[in-house]
């Protein structure tokens, strides 16, 4: 216990931080949830805060990459919220695209190397989309919104790399996604089981009625974006421990009576907050996004009950169980294989040696 909760509240300096991005990314939440504010419309403030998730893949390391990255996630959330709103009209078939989206996103970052923060945003967006009933007439002015949100993040982030003084930037890649799936073959096995996982996360989300946001989807995608079994336990305890304290300190402060440009100053900070911590201390991140989401679906429903508060927590807790279960069975089923193949196959000295240079130079290919 006491070595849980010591690993749940270790602090680390992040490799790289850019105080650019920070601003960045608190630009991008204010200018959407502004224009919300001014047009009196809070359907822009929810759908285009989706949007601004792209720009929280923007990463100094990319270098070249930088935009590329962005405009591919960005395309990755329209069509994901996209699919997801049309998926309500036809029944039960929500777990179904979430596992198509998870599949296609976990390969789609593999094959492009785009590393943390994962395809999370991509199924939170088409979580958020399947399990939010849209009418067929407001669909175009929801992806619009979105849509801008995207288009805000793709201008901040090329602003922001343009004041880091980022190289050239490159669109199009420089090899095939074939050859990045010989050098990697394991990416489409980790596709496969994530796919399923998720699956059975949003069926037991709409199965059990767990709420219309679909936490124990994102959460189980949360978990399962840790790169060992290790990173993926501790997340689990961060996720929890971070949720809880972030619940009992939105049940007090959250339905405060507080103009709306107030509550839009404080998403802006706790936004930025967030992103100070997240790469930090994964448990106080988590404290204060849980505060801010709650901020935020204050917008739009402003008397939240005590019962969407407990849904979150119970969402939460269930889908990072399931992914560690699911991380778990994973790690076992790899190894397995793994020593099957050293006992079992045989290889001629001269081509195993061959097929290892091939790999390694497939491994090194830039992007």
């Amino acid at each position: 216990m006491h070595i849980m909760v010591k690993e749940a509240f270790h602090y680390r300096k992040p490799s790289e931080f850019s105080n650019w991005r920070l601003l960045a990314a608190g630009l991008c939440i204010l200018i959407v949830n502004l224009t919300g504010f001014f047009l009196n419309n809070y359907q822009i403030n929810a759908l285009a805060s989706l949007g601004v998730f792209t720009f929280l893949n923007y990463q100094s390391t990319d270098g070249s990459r930088i935009t590329k990255r962005l405009i591919s996630v960005g395309v990755m959330i329209i069509l994901a919220h996209f699919l997801g709103m049309v998926s309500h009209f036809i029944s039960w078939t929500e777990p179904l695209l979430i596992a198509l989206i998870a599949f296609s996103s976990r390969m789609i970052y593999r094959m492009l190397h785009f590393d943390k923060p994962g395809d999370i945003f991509i199924i939170l967006v088409a979580a958020v989309g399947t399990t939010i009933k849209t009418p067929i007439a407001a669909i175009p002015a929801n992806t619009l919104y979105v849509t801008f949100g995207v288009v805000v993040s793709i201008i901040i982030g090329y602003l922001t790399l343009r004041i880091e003084g980022a190289p050239r930037q490159v669109l199009l890649p420089t090899h095939s996604l074939r050859n990045r799936i010989f050098a990697d073959p394991r990416m489409v096995i980790d596709a496969w089981f994530y796919a399923v996982t998720l699956f059975l996360a949003s069926y037991l989300n709409s199965a059990w009625g767990l709420g219309a946001y679909s936490w124990v989807t994102v959460s189980c995608s949360a978990i399962l974006q840790g790169n060992t079994l290790k990173h993926i336990i501790n997340r689990n305890n961060q996720r929890i421990i971070g949720t809880c304290m972030g619940l009992v300190v939105a049940a007090l402060v959250v339905n405060i009576p507080m103009a709306n440009l107030v509550r839009i100053g404080l998403i802006v900070i706790l936004y930025m907050t967030t992103e100070f911590f997240m790469p930090r201390n994964y448990a106080i991140g988590i404290f204060f996004v849980t505060i801010q989401v709650m901020f935020q679906i204050s917008l739009t429903a402003p008397e939240i009950g005590y019962a969407i508060l407990g849904a979150r927590f119970l969402g939460i807790f269930i889908g990072s169980l399931l992914g560690v279960i699911s991380a778990s069975w994973q790690y076992r089923l790899h190894h397995f294989y793994a020593q099957s193949l050293v006992h079992e196959r045989t290889y001629d000295k001269d081509l195993e040696a061959s097929l290892d240079d091939e790999a390694h130079q497939q491994a090194n290919l830039p992007n």
